[in-house]
């Protein structure tokens, strides 16, 4: 049985492969998540843009959850199985160590009681600008995975998502928590509780049959994933943070350098587009999930002041950790410099993007402040 269903898997796979070589412009880029989900409207979004930027000469073809699951990605990337993809760094922590360093200090964002406003759409301008421009041992690091990096995404601040209700620490005391990030898994164990990991894939069916307590993650996840209908209540806007490791458009190396200059600053244009869309959507969704929430009957919970002025301890003393962290498992040696550097882009990030009021506005911004920037000759080559 197992035999024929990796003869079959491979047969899929095979012909996926033959159908998208049949124009060479034609890129397959494969999404991890569902039909109906905010990536997916993100993603034909950067379609109908690359086509039109390029005037007709460079396409996409979005296989959703067809080809590569969120896990199976960057490696899916890397060996041809796709040409594009969104890779999530925190899946792969020894791949991407400076990446996932960056990604890791989210909960900073926290140290003033609660995240700034718009807090994933600051978080992706400044990941963008920090790879692109600030970082060329992050591009190293995904080239040494066969993949070039094209701009970054962000959920809104994380929630518990949660089968009963969690309204004090006491509640969160041996409870069972999905975490999807080092950072957050740190934080369940400050309060008592036991991180698990598993893919959001998997979220759904863990929640239902009770394998897990609560999922921390953003509301947006709710629809994504169908959430609703197997939670209870909502914590919200706690532990806060954002889910930053998003490659939102990552691209194999060998079908990078095998573009034209013209070609790849096509890509760009369009690849800030999805970033903006793909954090836009998210910022949206959110707060029509939480209306959605209450108009189901699901709780929503406002943290006291324990559970806040915990939380900004935890992060206090876990910032001083990270990059020390990193040196000791990854060999990361100028982690403290990284992440200065970092939170100078947040502090700039969160006056670029104020007032912004929709996802081609914001587009613009990421084109103009960052995309633009990158000489797209010289790039990865």
């Amino acid at each position: 049985m197992r035999a024929k269903k990796i003869s079959a898997w491979f047969i899929a796979a095979l012909t996926v492969c033959a159908a998208g070589l049949a124009s060479a412009d034609t890129l397959r880029f494969a999404s991890g998540y569902p039909p109906n989900s905010i990536p997916t409207a993100a993603l034909k979004q950067f379609q109908e843009n690359l086509e039109s930027y390029s005037d007709g000469s460079l396409k996409a073809r979005v296989f959703e959850l067809s080809l590569l699951n969120l896990m199976e990605t960057s490696g899916g990337i890397r060996d041809g199985m796709a040409d594009m993809g969104i890779v999530l760094t925190p899946y792969f922590p020894s791949e991407y160590p400076r990446t996932n360093l960056v990604a890791e200090i989210s909960m900073s964002l926290e140290l003033d009681g609660q995240s700034p406003d718009q807090a994933g759409l600051i978080y992706t301008g400044a990941m963008s600008e920090f790879i692109f421009l600030n970082c060329p041992d992050c591009v190293s690091e995904f080239a040494d995975q066969n993949q070039v990096f094209l701009g970054s995404a962000a959920t809104p601040p994380y929630s518990l998502l949660c089968r009963d209700e969690i309204s004090s620490l006491d509640d969160l005391e041996g409870k069972q928590l999905r975490t999807s990030g080092a950072q957050w898994a740190r934080w369940a164990e400050s309060v008592g509780a036991n991180p698990i990991t598993m893919s959001v894939n998997e979220i759904y069916e863990g929640l239902s049959q009770g394998v897990v307590d609560c999922s921390v993650q953003s509301t947006p996840e709710l629809s994504v994933f169908r959430l609703f209908e197997v939670i209870d209540s909502i914590t919200l806007n706690y532990p806060g943070g954002v889910f930053g490791g998003v490659g939102a458009s990552n691209i194999n190396l060998e079908t990078w350098r095998g573009l034209d200059d013209e070609q790849r600053q096509v890509l760009l244009r369009a690849a800030a587009a999805l970033s903006a869309h793909f954090s836009w959507g998210y910022e949206t969704a959110g707060v029509e999930n939480e209306a959605t929430a209450k108009s189901q009957g699901i709780k929503i919970i406002e943290p006291d002041a324990a559970m806040r002025e915990d939380n900004v301890a935890f992060i206090q003393q876990d910032m001083k950790t990270i990059a020390r962290s990193y040196q000791e498992k990854y060999g990361v040696e100028d982690g403290e410099a990284m992440i200065e550097t970092f939170q100078k882009l947040l502090q700039k990030w969160d006056g670029l993007i104020d007032g912004v009021e929709s996802g081609d506005e914001l587009a613009d911004i990421y084109w103009r402040e960052v995309f633009s920037k990158v000489d797209a000759g010289a790039y990865a080559q």
